[in-house]
């Protein structure tokens, strides 16, 4: 048996890939169809945002600013709401499975959500968690941007679990991307890369 399973408390779940589908041609597509945003691509990375969407991610530019070089990039005419609108279309679904597992799991461990995230995505993501009825599940939301670090950097996970007071050991971390799997690794979290179809009952007990 898996010693720091056995012992697991609290369950720290990623946003983006794990909770939610992503839809990232949807999104690239419409930035550079709706948007006119041609070089998208350059910035918009499905694990780790790139240069001023990455700031954005770490609370380093807020909305505005973050409008204003979106712009920089877009025809003129281009709205604030267009790029909101693109950008959200990254964040499809709620995983059916998931959402399922959530409800469960929420009744024998205290669940949270950390996510290296931005306020306009975090939005749309609370609206698609109260549409199923699992908000309430979680204890409390990590967002990169309010917490002005990002993940893989052991910072992040450290005030996390200084936050919710458990032991790093107690503490089950699902992410998609490995690099911020093994960086809660290095924080002494037990952390595992998730792929559709874990159980992650299973995977505690």
């Amino acid at each position: 048996m898996n010693y720091l399973c056995s012992m697991t408390k609290a369950i720290i779940l990623d946003m983006g890939g794990v909770i939610l589908d992503l839809d990232v041609e949807l999104c690239i597509r419409n930035f550079k169809e709706k948007a006119g945003f041609e070089g998208i691509e350059e910035f918009l990375d499905i694990y780790h945002e790139k240069g001023f969407i990455s700031g954005f991610e770490e609370g380093l530019l807020d909305e505005d600013g973050f409008y204003a070089e979106c712009l920089k990039h877009c025809p003129e005419g281009t709205s604030p709401k267009i790029i909101e609108d693109s950008l959200c279309s990254l964040l499809w679904r709620a995983k059916p499975d998931m959402v399922r597992q959530i409800r469960e799991l929420s009744k024998k461990y205290s669940l949270y959500v950390l996510s290296n995230n931005n306020p306009i995505c975090t939005r749309r993501f609370l609206r698609i968690l109260d549409s199923e009825g699992i908000r309430d599940c979680f204890k409390q939301y990590f967002f990169s941007f309010r917490m002005k670090l990002l993940k893989p950097g052991r910072e992040i996970y450290d005030k996390v679990v200084g936050s919710i007071g458990f032991r790093p050991e107690e503490c089950l971390f699902i992410d998609d991307s490995i690099s911020n799997v093994e960086g809660a690794k290095v924080a002494g979290l037990d952390a595992v890369l998730y792929k559709d179809g874990l159980n992650i009952s299973d995977y505690v007990k």
